[in-house]
Order: C-alpha cells, then structure tokens, then sequence
C-alpha cells in the first residue's frame, strides 16, 4: 500500500514561529495550562510586591502571548490590557481570560506600532520578550513605541540584567540556561475533532542564547503532516549598558533596576 509523504512545514521567521507555537499551545493546553499557572505566579510575584511602591494602577502587558500573566495582574486589581505581535495568541487570549474569570481587552501589535493602535496611555509597559529582541535596531525601534504609549514618568518593565554584567558574564548565563535544559521533550498526544497532534521540544546552545525547535507532529483523517517553529528563549544578548543606551536614545530619561527574590527587573523611566 502506497503511503502519502509527510508534508512538513517550516517557520524559520519569528512571528511565523510564535503563530505556530500559539496555535498548538492552545490546541494541547490542557497539558500545561496548570504547570503555567504555577510558574507565571512565581515569575510575577516579585514584581506584585514592587507595582504599589512605583505607583502604577494601568498596565499594558506587551508581548503578552495568549494572556496568562496578563490575567494575573487583572486578578490583582490592575487596569490592564494585553498586546502581541502575534494575531493567532490575541485570537485565543480573550477566551482565556473569559475562562479565568476575567474581561480583558487584548489586540494585535508589534511593539513599534503600538503608538499607531493603542488609544491611551499607561502608567507601566510590561513586557517577559523585550530583552529577547534580535537587533539593535529593533530593540530601539520597540522602544520608542514603548514609550510612546507611556504617560509621562510612567515605567517600561523588563526581564534584564544588572549593571556591570559584561559579554562574558552573559554567556556564563547561557551555560547556566543549558544546564538547566532538558534537551529534549515529548507531550502526551493530544486529541479533539478528530486531529491529533504530538508536541516535542529540541533544544540548541547558541552564542546568543537557546535555540528552542518547536515540531508538531499532526494526525486528521489518516493523514500525517509536521509544522516545525524556531524561537530564542531566552535570547541572552543585551547587557544593562545597551538598554541604557537604546532606552535613553529615544528619550527615556533614565534606566534603573530592581533585584527582588532572585528576579531581575530593568525600569526604564519616561
């Protein structure tokens, strides 16, 4: 009997990537949604503690995927609203947050249009993706719609790095990322409607970072295809002078951090 070839599709561009990742993230979400739960409440929790003290009532969660820490802030009491580049993680996020509990606006923006498509302003951008931008160009044209969208001294939040820190001491960290890796990973097969679909996860040191490979394998009416997506997480890249110097070029007026339970926060001020 002759077998139909696997059609395999690859997403070597990053939102092409992201669109896959969201799209079978929510397919399988009953396979980590609580395991998320449990780490984005630890990953937020340090900064939960600093929001009241950097007097900060609205929130934009930029880059927020498919929402999950966006509804933690809007469980704690924030004014918060919910961006990302990727148009598949905004189509589901609403529904996530419908499920937990929440009303939360959420819409489709690269951070260099957010001036074009927000219609206010915040006290606070947070963003879990901004140290992982490629270039320096990007990360500058991301700031400055960043800080367009900021009321005036209002604060860019971000997963960074501390002063001091040189090129070396990065790749010290993405050694210490690596070890940390499993390498590879396999979740239980997933099933509705007919489809069924095998997610893995292959991992790859890279002098920038770890390089995750994303392979969905899916089965429908007897047919089996692959959807392959590439991302950096984390991308370790950018030492603490680098912001200072891409946030202050396009007029934030000063760059600071905060260390709080072994989380490091960089703040960038409007």
């Amino acid at each position: 009997m002759k077998r139909e070839p696997v059609r395999i599709s690859i997403f070597p561009k990053e939102e092409g990537s992201w669109d896959t990742i969201w799209k079978w993230s929510w397919f399988t979400k009953e396979l980590w949604l609580s395991q998320l739960r449990k780490e984005d409440q630890i990953a937020l929790r340090p900064l939960f503690s600093l929001l009241p003290k950097l007097q900060i009532k609205s929130i934009l969660d930029s880059s927020c995927g498919l929402g999950f820490k966006t509804v933690l802030f809007a469980k704690m009491g924030y004014e918060v609203e919910g961006s990302d580049a990727s148009a598949i993680a905004i189509k589901y996020a609403p529904q996530l947050a419908k499920d937990e509990g929440v009303n939360i606006k959420f819409f489709h923006s690269r951070y260099e249009e957010l001036g074009k498509k927000c219609k206010r302003k915040y006290d606070c951008v947070y963003s879990d993706n901004f140290d992982e931008i490629r270039t320096r160009k990007t990360l500058r044209s991301s700031a400055k719609g960043i800080y367009s969208v900021l009321r005036k001294g209002g604060k860019l939040i971000f997963c960074g790095v501390l002063p001091g820190w040189s090129k070396s001491d990065l790749k010290k960290l993405i050694e210490k990322e690596w070890e940390k890796r499993k390498r590879f990973d396999i979740l239980p097969p997933s099933e509705k409607d007919g489809v069924r679909v095998t997610s893995l996860e292959v991992d790859e040191k890279t002098p920038e970072g770890i390089l995750e490979n994303h392979i969905f394998l899916i089965e429908e009416q007897g047919v089996m295809r692959a959807e392959i997506a590439f991302i950096m997480n984390p991308r370790i890249k950018w030492t603490f002078k680098n912001y200072i110097e891409v946030l202050k070029e396009v007029g934030f007026r000063k760059v600071d951090y905060i260390k709080k339970e072994e989380q490091i926060f960089n703040i960038g001020i409007k």
